[in-house]
């Protein structure tokens, strides 16, 4: 056998009726039952796994961990662990992160009037969320982190975990400049704080599947710690018990189908597998498909379609996640490629190759990359036109000058290898920061997933870049056009979607009392929820809202939403059920402690009205209705003098809300 192929079964064996999870189920009963060294059986010169593949990608086969792989490859184990997959996510302690012996560094958000401050606490990294004001803190915030992502070798980033829900928290420790700065995102006016969701498109590339509660979008009963043996393996559990069985494969000779070897897939089953991490931008999810559902011997595009931004003059302005496209515009791929004569060029002949037994890239030796160039570009073929002096004083490296290190277009304070492979002298001139690329104008978006996209996919990538990244409106003129190539009842989610994002709020409950039975997901029936909120009709909000949350249960905002339209119809019984719901899986949202403080002010009880505001203005220093809910319940209570001290003291920061005059005018009877 020549390895994985996946091939058809001939018209011969075409009145079969086994399906594959039958012939699998017949394959690992045989394993199991044999205990000596034995191939699985042969049929007419053909093996029986040979037809189907691995094995193991069969969605019955789960996965196992990486423990279950230390037991027979440590060594490959310890290696690979030391790899920056191997240490991209890890606990927030001492052993794991850049900042340990680091103490004194200090992070200022002007724009919000608020310091960050990492600091140790034992082996437990903590940060601490403060203002001061004349001398004095005036808000105070600490929390306890629990995971840190990024292998160290560009960034760490720092998440906590609230009962399981996942949050990133405003600060990263940029490694190769030692600077702490903010993550990417929370720039400007754009500190989210602690409120930024850690979904699963994030950490389905950053880690290991997790386990992910049903019905949330950020809720997990179990976070592995790194990317492990898996991720391009396979699941491992067909292999485990095949080993157990005493069944091995001599892989010098043959393959064994119980496990992917990444080597043995076709090339461009090989680039795929790469790209699904290292090709990243704006994800469209195929309908029906998880980020979870990935697996060796895919297509990216069998799962998701991946759209980045495309400008005028990009040549030299990539991100940080786009190795696999860098790649294939190198000569050397692509000859490569077109060359039957030439070993095809792929990530693993430098990254993970047999020989160096999953070595990292730091730890792999100048000369082994090196000689992956002379292989092609030996003495006496290929000239270095480089001078002996520049050649000699970076060590004769080809890295140094054919992939060359500089800024990325989305991450400051980072430098990485570009793989564009090619004759340039952009390594002769100063690094550029991220803020100094030049690109031109916006052209649209690109995919770099595949070549063939349906206009639906395209429609999707357009909404959600411009609901996530980019506010212009041609992205939505230009999902619109794609929709009109099909029947608006073919399209109807979508169509909401867009006048969802327009604020044009009349189309989409239009389309909604037209099509009453389409069905849809979460996501959609928030949008109507909210359609049918602005538009001020209540009963119709509330009945999406329930909608959204029977689909999502575990979605605190959109609980939030639910009991905010309850409060509106005068149910507070039910619209306290939703916050005690939330403060009940996550005591850190604030606006669950507002909302029922608020039931409490219209329900005169003014003493819990005044515990709750504090506890979400304790959460949240800026949050401008608890503060104004809670001046109310001072003017309810007669304290016109704490009410007059405490309103002067927020129009300091607030003096352009309509809202604090209307309080004064109220204060004035």
């Amino acid at each position: 056998m020549s390895g994985a192929k996946f091939i058809k079964l001939s018209k011969k064996y075409s009145g079969f009726i086994f399906t594959a999870a039958l012939l699998i189920a017949i394959a690992v009963a045989y394993l199991l039952s044999h205990k000596k060294k034995i191939t699985l059986p042969y049929h007419e010169g053909f093996s029986l796994t040979e037809k189907l593949g691995f094995l193991n990608l069969n969605d019955t086969v789960e996965y196992v961990g990486i423990e279950a792989c230390k037991k027979c490859h440590e060594d490959m184990y310890n290696a690979y662990m030391q790899t920056g997959m191997g240490m991209s996510w890890g606990l927030s302690d001492l052993k794991k992160s850049a900042l340990a012996g680091k103490l004194g560094m200090l992070l200022y958000d002007e724009v919000n009037n608020l310091y960050y401050q990492p600091f140790w606490k034992e082996n437990q990294l903590f940060i601490k969320e403060f203002r001061i004001e004349s001398g004095d803190t005036i808000f105070l915030r600490t929390e306890k982190l629990n995971y840190i992502v990024g292998s160290g070798q560009h960034t760490n980033s720092h998440l906590i975990s609230f009962n399981g829900y996942l949050h990133q928290v405003p600060f990263t420790f940029y490694t190769q400049k030692q600077y702490l700065d903010f993550p990417p995102g929370f720039e400007g006016m754009a500190n989210s704080r602690f409120s930024r969701i850690i979904g699963a498109e994030c950490i389905s590339c950053h880690n290991s599947y997790p386990k992910q509660v049903d019905g949330s979008i950020n809720k997990y009963s179990e976070i592995p710690l790194g990317i492990n043996c898996e991720r391009c393996h396979g699941p491992g559990e067909l292999h485990v018990k095949a080993m157990e069985a005493g069944f091995i494969v001599n892989t010098l000779k043959e393959a064994d189908y119980t496990i992917v070897n990444p080597k043995r897939l076709p090339h461009d089953l090989l680039d795929e597998l790469c790209s699904r991490c290292h090709n990243q931008g704006n994800s469209v999810l195929k309908e029906g498909r998880s980020f979870y559902d990935f697996k060796p011997g895919m297509k990216v595009s069998d799962v998701l379609d991946v759209f980045r931004e495309q400008y005028e003059n990009d040549d030299d302005a990539f991100w940080m996640e786009t190795h696999s496209e860098r790649l294939r515009k190198s000569k050397c791929f692509i000859k490569s490629r077109n060359n039957p004569d030439v070993k095809p060029l792929s990530c693993i002949d430098c990254h993970f190759t047999s020989s160096m037994k999953h070595v990292g890239s730091r730890q792999t030796p100048i000369d082994t990359f090196r000689q992956k160039c002379l292989n092609c570009h030996h003495e006496g073929t290929v000239q270095c036109k480089e001078n002996f002096g520049n050649r000699n004083s970076v060590g004769d490296n080809c890295m140094t000058c054919h992939l060359v290190k500089t800024g990325v277009f989305d991450i400051p304070h980072v430098v990485i290898s570009d793989h564009y492979i090619r004759v340039t002298d952009k390594w002769k001139i100063p690094v550029k920061s991220t803020s100094e690329i030049e690109t031109g104008a916006f052209l649209g978006l690109k995919c770099m997933s595949s070549s063939k996209v349906e206009p639906i996919i395209k429609a999707r990538a357009f909404l959600y870049h411009y609901e996530k990244f980019k506010k212009d409106i041609s992205l939505l003129d230009s999902a619109y056009l794609y929709l009109t190539q099909y029947k608006k009842e073919e399209v109807i989610k979508y169509l909401i979607y867009y006048y969802y994002l327009k604020n044009d709020f009349s189309s989409v409950t239009k389309l909604v009392e037209r099509n009453k039975s389409f069905k849809a997901d979460a996501t959609c029936y928030y949008q109507i929820g909210q359609s049918y909120y602005n538009l001020g009709n209540n009963n119709e909000t509330v009945k999406y809202y329930k909608m959204a949350v029977k689909l999502e249960p575990f979605n605190l905002d959109y609980r939030n939403k639910l009991g905010t339209a309850y409060i509106v119809l005068q149910d507070f019984e039910q619209a306290m059920k939703e916050f005690d719901f939330i403060i009940k899986e996550n005591p850190k949202v604030s606006q669950a402690y507002n909302n029922r403080g608020f039931i409490y002010l219209l329900s005169k009880d003014y003493k819990n009205a005044e515990k709750q505001f504090n506890s979400a203005i304790k959460l949240d220093p800026d949050y401008l209705n608890a503060h104004i809910n809670l001046v109310k319940v001072y003017i309810a209570q007669g304290k016109s003098m704490l009410a007059r001290f405490y309103l002067e003291k927020i129009k300091k920061s607030y003096l352009s809300e309509r809202t604090i005059m209307e309080l004064e005018k109220l204060m004035s009877y």
